[in-house]
């Protein structure tokens, strides 16, 4: 399976804690161990907004962090998961035959995250009616294209806070009618304002790991 359709991510809780996940337009398929149970399979919805999770203690999560629009077979590739000894380490191997590329999809994802100021000027660009392009998103992802269009701005917005640029000039530069335009966006999407986002390692890391936009 080709690198570009996901990336793997780990995580490992020694005690009881509470994690702020935000949304990344991506699903994820995870295998759960707590302690000496079995594992546990499972994927990922599309968040809408921040999700808070706890993990109990002794909890490893192993994830394969699947590429924006792609087409998971999910009840296929979770009853395997159940039927055969299926190991992390060799996940990679497999998943192939349970997702698959719309390359449609993967143009209107890519324009609708790109630098166009509204979803019209995407459909125009990709020469179909605005309805059009409405009803194929909907249905290839389970998500409007207003979805994909304001989660991508919101966190290319949320990216430049590692630096030194100011939320007005963040604000000005993708898109945003202001700054308090920004921050009730960032409220929506991440629970937090865009001040509370930069002085949070975890949501700094978070942000540049591999999502949309």
């Amino acid at each position: 399976m080709s690198d570009n359709l996901f990336s793997k991510w780990t995580s490992c809780s020694k005690e009881r804690e509470l994690t702020t996940v935000v949304p990344d337009g991506c699903r994820d398929l995870i295998v759960k161990t707590v302690g000496d149970q079995p594992p546990q399979w499972f994927v990922s919805p599309l968040f809408n907004q921040s999700q808070l999770i706890w993990s109990e203690k002794n909890t490893n999560l192993v994830g394969f962090r699947f590429s924006p629009g792609l087409e998971i077979a999910e009840e296929k590739l979770l009853n395997y998961t159940k039927q055969t000894n299926f190991r992390s380490d060799e996940v990679a191997d497999q998943l192939g035959e349970f997702v698959s590329v719309n390359s449609s999809i993967n143009e209107a994802l890519e324009c609708l995250a790109n630098d166009f100021h509204s979803i019209n000027q995407v459909s125009s660009r990709l020469g179909v009616s605005t309805r059009t392009l409405q009803r194929f998103i909907l249905k290839k992802t389970g998500r409007t294209p207003s979805y994909w269009f304001q989660l991508a701005r919101v966190r290319k917005a949320a990216k430049e806070l590692t630096g030194s640029v100011g939320l007005s000039d963040i604000a000005d530069s993708h898109g945003f009618s202001d700054q308090s335009h920004m921050n009730r966006e960032f409220q929506k999407w991440f629970n937090t304002t865009p001040l509370e986002f930069r002085n949070s390692p975890d949501l700094i890391r978070q942000i540049n790991e591999a999502g949309y936009g």
